[in-house]
């Protein structure tokens, strides 16, 4: 009996052994990547991944960000190497999804029990592709907002502007008062068309096949946007020497700006007293949101266990551990957003999403070029507006 009971003891150590090493080798490995981030959202997304490893014992994620995202993860799709799951900015995500480029989600969605009820619309909407299926979920987001120095306009006695009358008249008193260049506006289609919504125009037609920029809208909008540079109430940031128009604000040499949640570490190490406000309106409310996907290579040979991963990361509890790191805002209502970013939130009902369709790169590049022209006065508001509207047309059609 004592043989038998020991031969049992070893038989069940064996069995208990081969099990608890068959488990160690089913780790499966799954490969994350974006471009690199700052060291504090480095930190963050590590922070996530370690709370992952921690409650998904069998999934190992090697996170590998890029110095040359765009060109490396394109190199990676043409190889048939990309890695599992990896960033998808809206506006490559149609070209992305017509390529073939992105696992469709929906299956994974229906046999999980996936909440996507969620996301903000606007940002869920823009990772979608035939028939409404998709293809990635919004990790996070921004959209711009009206940055304003506390004591420049104190010293002005200007309140901040909410409408467009406002911002300009509040201009003019912040130039004769303190004698600092009111406004910092960039030459660059990504701030200036938060504009043009707001004067009731936009880039492209409802069902995004046809473009709009042609429009009274859109020239009242840049005559508005222009006509404060031409009126030296506004400045570039190159002729304020600085690099973008957040710095400008940051280094006091500005009073307005209109920047998204990004600007927020600069500005909150600068020293200055700020405070953000919702963008000003004109004929309505206008704001554009840009976001960034999670999403699944079509390729991958871990397929669950890049979905589990990336329904973590865009889940509630992952995006919370995200979000909590301090370094961007929440793409889902049900994850807190940190204090003091509850501006950003509240545009979300109102914005536009940073996307127009496929072929965005054969002509977003050359509209920013006319608009590079408009500002140095080579070029007419009509002129680039007919140029521009030819421009996204023709790359509509091609694709």
């Amino acid at each position: 009996m004592k043989a038998l009971f020991f031969i049992s003891v070893v038989v069940a150590a064996a069995l208990a052994f081969a099990a608890s090493s068959g488990a160690a080798t089913s780790t499966q490995t799954v490969v994350l990547s974006g471009w690199r981030e700052s060291p504090e959202a480095t930190a963050a997304l590590k922070n996530v991944i370690a709370a992952f490893e921690a409650s998904h014992a069998t999934i190992h994620v090697e996170y590998e960000p890029s110095d040359n995202y765009g060109q490396d993860i394109e190199s990676d799709f043409a190889a048939g190497t990309p890695p599992d799951v990896f960033y998808v900015n809206s506006d490559v995500a149609p070209d992305w999804i017509a390529r073939g480029y992105l696992q469709p989600l929906g299956g994974f969605v229906h046999k999980s029990d996936f909440d996507t009820s969620q996301f903000f619309p606007v940002l869920l909407n823009g990772f979608k592709g035939p028939g409404g299926q998709p293809y990635g979920f919004p990790k996070d987001w921004s959209p711009l907002a009206e940055y304003a120095n506390d004591e420049l306009l104190a010293q002005a006695g200007v309140s901040a502007p909410s409408t467009w009358s406002e911002l300009r008249a509040a201009a003019e008193q912040i130039r004769a008062a303190t004698g600092v260049t009111p406004i910092c506006l960039s030459a660059d289609w990504a701030r200036l068309l938060a504009f043009v919504e707001q004067n009731g125009g936009s880039m492209l037609n409802d069902s995004r096949t046809a473009a709009t920029i042609d429009s009274p809208a859109a020239e009242g909008a840049v005559e508005f946007y222009i006509g404060l540079v031409r009126d030296g109430l506004a400045a570039q940031p190159s002729d304020l020497g600085e690099g973008w128009c957040g710095q400008a604000i940051a280094d006091g040499k500005v009073a307005i700006a209109f920047e998204g949640n990004w600007l927020l570490p600069v500005i909150k190490g600068s020293g200055i007293s700020y405070a953000i406000h919702p963008m000003p309106s004109n004929v309505r409310r206008g704001n554009l949101a840009f976001t960034v996907a999670y999403a699944i290579a079509s390729s991958s040979q871990h397929m669950q266990a890049a979905w589990t991963l990336l329904s973590y990361l865009t889940g509630r509890e992952g995006m919370q551990l995200w979000i909590n790191g301090g370094v961007a805002l929440p793409s889902r209502d049900d994850v807190t957003p940190l204090s003091g970013t509850e501006v950003f939130i509240g545009e979300a009902p109102i914005s536009t999403l940073w996307q127009f369709g496929t072929g965005f790169d054969n002509w977003f590049w050359f509209a920013d070029g006319e608009l590079a022209s408009v500002f140095a006065g080579t070029e007419t508001i009509d002129g680039m507006l007919a140029a521009v509207q030819s421009a996204v047309n023709a790359a509509l059609a091609r694709s």
